[in-house]
């Protein structure tokens, strides 16, 4: 009995340290858990044929509905436009991407896709935004400065969901695009909106390169070359590449 009594005291002492040493991976898991709960359940619009799943804050009868229905107006502007600018039978493919808009989201203001719900949750952000185009500050659909710098906001982020969804990021015909863009080095010190000489933004990854000269290309950008005739002039690779993609509207 003393042998079995020794071994069960053994077993106790050694599961407590096992404890011990697992608290902290307990506690963070428990954070990590408390950080992704869902902060609300939003309610689902159409606008002007997508889906857009709207903060209860801004909806109608919520406490900042009058800054919701702005919001809203403003966004069904910028969806107007894309449904005029992109053909069938793409624009089909971006209208199944859907929308999410809130009031203020505490982690960023920045509008973005989201296309990886890992890193949502890494991240401490709701994982329904997985594939979602996220408008994550009403206000900035309506800020001034906003349109002023980037009219095509909503166009950039649908471009990167179909990208994702319909092309794929490892689409060869954007990815040979931008390495030529790359090395020719044109991209380096662009014209600003503003009148500054800038890094384009597009040389950040092929992903932004394929955003940014779709704003070009079907509207405005807010870097050099702006419209599609800049497009064809500065990179004419690039812009054949979206004549074949958006089937050469």
């Amino acid at each position: 009995m003393l042998a079995e009594q020794r071994f069960r005291a053994t077993r106790i002492v050694a599961l407590g340290w096992l404890l011990i040493a697992l608290l902290p991976a307990i506690a963070a898991a428990a954070d990590q858990e408390e950080k992704t709960t869902p902060r609300y359940d939003p309610i689902k619009q159409e606008v002007e044929g997508w889906t857009v799943h709207v903060d209860p804050a801004l909806a109608d009868g919520g406490e900042h509905q009058e800054e919701g229905k702005q919001a809203l107006k403003m966004l069904a502007n910028h969806l107007q436009r894309v449904a005029i600018l992109v053909p069938e039978p793409a624009l089909g493919e971006m209208k199944k991407v859907e929308i999410w808009l809130e009031r203020q989201n505490p982690l960023t203001s920045a509008m973005q896709y989201h296309p990886d719900a890992g890193w949502l949750v890494r991240n401490g952000f709701d994982k329904r935004l997985a594939k979602k185009v996220h408008i994550p500050k009403a206000a900035e659909l309506t800020s001034r400065g906003q349109l002023l710098k980037h009219p095509a906001v909503v166009l950039h982020e649908l471009a990167h969901a179909y990208h994702d969804q319909v092309l794929g990021f490892d689409e060869p015909r954007v990815l040979e695009a931008f390495k030529t863009a790359k090395e020719s080095g044109s991209y380096e010190e662009v014209l600003l909106f503003n009148g500054d000489k800038v890094r384009h933004y597009g040389l950040t990854n092929h992903k932004e390169y394929f955003a940014e000269a779709t704003e070009a290309f079907f509207y405005r950008n807010d870097f050099y070359p702006f419209v599609r005739a800049e497009l064809k002039q500065h990179d004419p690779r690039m812009e054949k590449t979206l004549q074949e993609i958006w089937k050469g509207r």
